[in-house]
């Protein structure tokens, strides 16, 4: 398992407001986490590293004594306990924030995370930062946005077309932080050997399209052996491609190759 990660502050911004973490416990064993902060300059940037550092350090709670107890049997149960409880510490920590300082009162921030064991992920999220998974000339999204577009395509009020081009697109229903509690949604995906998995807040996925994100992770002439160097030049590509196409946000984007 092979991971880049990278942010940019885009082109129309004066602070970056997202936030990332990424963990390699061992050669199969990983936790990401993209956080997309909201609440106003302070506020956003301020709940989105809360919320990551938070989340990440109550799954290492739960995770480096299971590596360290290779005798000790975890259950999906488990690891599924462990994420949920990641989200409600986060949750807790930006929400007790906010009520602390009018600067930042009403801040929270998306949060999509996973911990990956050798091939399977086992994800969480809040909000509208995505999971993808791709193998290919195939793109997948794993999480399920939180937003009130996704609300009316599932009401049949709306198509995804529609929703695409909607003003009313970065309206999200959930987030980390604004309410004294919040529930996340759990995933748990086997993966293919060669694989990747993407996770990546929406001033990636506003500017690209499916279909080139998947085009640009696919194509193998960044790396012959498909390395650390292929690998971080996919999410620069990434990132480019999104600030050339308008930049209009943050961009963050974490790239896992199974």
């Amino acid at each position: 398992m092979i991971c880049s990660a990278n942010t940019n502050v885009g082109m129309k911004r004066s602070t970056n407001q997202d936030n990332f973490m990424l963990r390699k416990y061992t050669e199969k064993t990983t936790l990401c986490v993209v956080c997309d902060g909201m609440g106003g300059v302070k506020g956003g940037e301020e709940a989105s590293k809360i919320a990551a550092e938070a989340f990440v350090r109550t799954v290492d709670q739960f995770i480096i004594p299971c590596l360290k107890n290779r005798d000790k049997q975890v259950s999906t149960s488990d690891i599924k306990r462990a994420l949920a409880r990641g989200v409600d510490i986060a949750n807790e920590k930006v929400y007790l924030r906010a009520k602390q300082s009018q600067d930042h009162k009403g801040m929270g921030t998306t949060l999509v995370g996973a911990l990956i064991i050798d091939k399977v992920v086992f994800a969480i999220n809040v909000g509208d930062s995505r999971l993808y998974s791709m193998k290919g000339s195939t793109i997948r999204q794993i999480s399920k946005d939180h937003s009130y577009v996704q609300y009316l395509i599932d009401m049949g009020q709306m198509t995804r077309e529609e929703a695409e081009h909607s003003s009313q697109k970065n309206i999200i229903t959930r987030a980390v932080g604004t309410d004294i509690h919040v529930e996340g949604d759990i995933y748990m995906n086997k993966l293919e050997e060669g694989s990747y998995l993407l996770f990546c807040s929406d001033g990636l996925t506003n500017m690209v399209d499916d279909a080139t994100i998947c085009d640009i992770v696919s194509n193998e002439r960044d790396s012959s052996k498909l390395d650390q160097v292929g690998l971080d030049l996919k999410v620069r590509r990434l990132i480019d491609t999104a600030n050339q196409n308008g930049g209009h946000d943050n961009i963050t984007a974490i790239l896992v190759r199974i």
